[in-house]
């Protein structure tokens, strides 16, 4: 079942909440890729440096992906109030 609002400002205040939670999101993927970027930069061995490596990327696509789900919010809610 879907979300019925009564009013185009309970519309716009979702919008907004939904833009403000995205980026949050995103930017505690941020912070993730500079953390995993940190641990790569200090591995000792080249094992773990390795692993760092993979982690790091991996930190790099949730961020990527969490941008464009940001970027998503933004355009609707542009819509939304134009």
């Amino acid at each position: 079942m879907g979300t019925t609002f009564g009013s185009d400002i309970e519309v716009e205040r979702w919008a907004a909440d939904e833009v403000r939670e995205s980026y949050f999101s995103w930017r505690d993927e941020c912070v993730a890729v500079r953390l995993a970027y940190q641990q790569w930069v200090e591995a000792t061995t080249r094992a773990d440096g390795w692993l760092a490596h993979a982690a790091y990327r991996a930190a790099l696509d949730r961020e990527e992906e969490t941008a464009c789900v940001y970027a998503s919010h933004v355009a609707r809610v542009r819509r939304i109030t134009d």
